[in-house]
């Protein structure tokens, strides 16, 4: 599984480095040069790993009490890269299994390798009448439900390189 994430690192860097040397272009001015991999202030360039080995990002302790417009889960990231973002899809699975509902949502959370955090995101429930069956019970009656969620995509951070690529004449 990790020969895999190291495959594909290896071809997204020998395809971002063609892509560099793609940018050349003629100009009439001499010795003039550009610099790749600049971005604006502020702006980490990212890394797109899709659908990623079931062991390379774990969720767990999921959480949505009822009366609450937030959804919790834990993530651990088992990669050797920051993870600055992912695209999560839930599934929402009644008491008799049957699945009500389905979303995939991107949530921005910063994951340093080898971390776990906890991210929160606003929950579907928009009547605040559904709980998870894992979570505290309230007094107030509510519906059950379960969930079964994945990752389909992670986004890293990639270090910007920068160099002085000499324009063409």
């Amino acid at each position: 599984m990790k020969i895999k994430v190291l495959i594909l690192l290896i071809l997204s860097a020998l395809i971002a480095t063609a892509d560099g040397n793609a940018r050349r272009r003629r100009t009439t001015r001499g010795n003039v040069s550009v610099r790749s991999g600049q971005l604006p202030a502020g702006m980490p360039a990212t890394d797109t790993i899709v659908r990623p080995d079931s062991s390379s990002v774990r969720l767990f302790g999921y959480d949505k009490p009822l009366r609450s417009n937030r959804e919790t889960v834990f993530v651990a990231n088992h990669t050797d890269r920051d993870i600055s973002s992912l695209s999560l899809t839930t599934q929402y699975i009644d008491g008799q299994g049957r699945q009500f509902h389905e979303v995939t949502r991107r949530i921005n959370a910063d994951i340093p390798a080898g971390s776990t955090r906890k991210v929160d995101f606003r929950s579907w429930d928009a009547q605040q009448s559904f709980y998870f069956v894992g979570s505290k019970r309230s007094r107030a009656a509510g519906t059950p439900y379960s969930v079964r969620q994945s990752v389909d995509t992670i986004f890293t951070a990639v270090a910007a390189v920068e160099e002085d690529v000499p324009l063409e004449d």
